[in-house]
């Protein structure tokens, strides 16, 4: 799978060439995009929709939802590797090319005069230079990509259960499908999954998501990595404009190793709040602007 794509920031993390820790996490946000799915019940009475039902209009419904997706301008709170640990107050503006953020307090803290240079001076530079920004955000389009290819799968990756509805929510539970034959390390992460959806069957979107591992997976025989069973993320989404969902929490935890010797991991405890549309057409100079003025 790839992108927990989530509109992110996820990709800013190294990636090995071997152990493709990035699409991990883009495998973990990518389930964010695959699982909307439901059905809205007319007045006369009917059957209800089976699980796997609900999963193929889902995809329909996903599909349908990429093609119309806005941009929007919010802020970020974010404790993570990519913050060293320190809780970060970001401002995110969104562009076709990446999101384009500023940081705007650590651990609730204003930032200091030399670390308001350095971030202007870093934005400045961005700005002037967009092949720059277009590269480091690449990976998160590759993965966005690989999208389509993977919503047709999803029907053959994994066996669904209803578990329970209730008012406009329901919950959904998710295992691996042992008959589905892995082609790739992406496939054999995503089929190591299991999990729970909550989706609010009025607007046939996704509101919640908790998945874990149910094993260790490993590649090349253990001797290329390993991604831990302990391994789990959640995410929470809203609906922040009419037809426009959007994640408002992120919960992920990736551990493992790469060539028996290096440990990795990958903690991100996140929220988002405060959408406001903008342009869809903004350039990178123009998104820069925004975050630069910091007007929230």
């Amino acid at each position: 799978m790839a992108a927990l794509v989530i509109d992110n920031s996820l990709e800013e993390s190294t990636h090995s060439p071997i152990f493709p820790s990035a699409s991990l996490i883009a495998a973990a946000l990518l389930l964010l995009n695959l699982f909307v799915a439901c059905a809205s019940l007319p007045a006369q009475v009917r059957q209800p929709l089976s699980a796997i039902e609900i999963v193929h209009r889902m995809v329909q419904a996903e599909t349908a939802a990429r093609r119309s997706r806005q941009h929007f301008q919010y802020r970020k709170q974010e404790r993570s590797n990519r913050t060293k640990g320190h809780l970060w107050d970001e401002l995110v503006v969104e562009t076709s090319d990446g999101p384009m953020q500023r940081l705007i307090s650590e651990d609730g803290k204003p930032l200091s005069d030399s670390q308001k240079k350095a971030e202007d001076k870093r934005i400045a530079y961005l700005a002037n230079h967009p092949g720059k920004f277009r590269r480091e955000t690449r990976r998160r389009k590759e993965d966005e990509a690989r999208m389509p290819d993977l919503l047709r799968e999803l029907p053959e990756i994994f066996l669904f259960q209803t578990l329970a509805s209730a008012g406009d929510y329901t919950r959904i539970a998710f295992q691996p499908n042992p008959s589905f034959q892995e082609e790739s390390y992406q496939d054999r992460v995503v089929h190591a999954m299991s999990g729970v959806l909550l989706i609010h069957t009025t607007d046939m979107r996704l509101c919640g998501l908790d998945v874990h591992f149910n094993h260790k997976v490993e590649f090349g025989f253990g001797l290329l990595g390993t991604l831990s069973d302990k391994s789990h993320f959640s995410i929470a989404r809203k609906e922040v404009y009419p037809g426009q969902w959007k994640t408002s929490k992120i919960h992920i935890h990736l551990d493992g190793s790469i060539l028996l010797v290096k440990s990795i991991s990958r903690d991100v405890d996140s929220s988002r709040y405060g959408y406001k549309l903008v342009a869809h057409d903004l350039t990178v100079a123009e998104a820069a602007a925004i975050v630069r003025s910091n007007t929230f």
